[in-house]
């Protein structure tokens, strides 16, 4: 009999325009996914890429529990490498959508980017113990996760299932 392999943790893809970007939101997110015990294992893992990478990675398998997070690109001065950025941001929608992937566009910059980046991967992974700090503050500041987050115009039924068990579970 041999011992049991305890299975790998979901990947969320971090996908920007340039591999610089991502990496950048990864290292902003870091120290809050660092915040749990060594010994426990990671409810998910990062990856940064680009948007090019991730329509490579595409073409292979991922797990159901993967996730990606899509960094809208900022503005730029150049209308050109705007509609071809535009393009390829659209085409690894599309792609995540016919693969009925998790994913989520964040269309913020700075901290803005970095809170919702926090907010879907709270979302996403509600027991995720390096996460539970910040979800227990937002929680007691009398926030959800999805501070500032207009639900109404929202189409995530997941997220929808969550609010309304939220609701009507008891209060501690």
């Amino acid at each position: 009999m041999t011992p049991s392999t305890p299975a790998a943790p979901p990947k969320v893809y971090l996908a920007a325009i340039t591999c610089e970007d991502s990496t950048g939101l990864a290292a902003q997110l870091n120290p809050y996914l660092a915040s749990h015990p060594a010994a426990e294992p990671p409810a998910f893992l990062l990856q940064a890429c680009s948007l090019a990478q991730l329509l490579h990675r595409l073409d292979l398998p991922m797990a159901a529990a993967d996730a990606v997070l899509l960094m809208a690109p900022p503005l730029s001065a150049s209308p050109i490498q705007d509609s071809q950025a535009q393009a390829l941001l659209m085409q690894t929608r599309l792609q995540l959508v016919a693969r009925a992937q998790a994913f989520q566009l964040l269309f913020s910059q700075g901290q803005r980017l970095e809170q919702e980046a926090l907010a879907a991967l709270c979302n996403w992974y509600p027991k995720a113990a390096a996460l539970q700090a910040l979800r227990t503050a937002l929680r007691a500041a009398g926030h959800s996760t999805r501070q500032g987050w207009s639900c109404e115009k929202c189409s995530d039924p997941d997220c929808e299932l969550r609010l309304f068990q939220d609701l009507v579970a008891p209060k501690a």
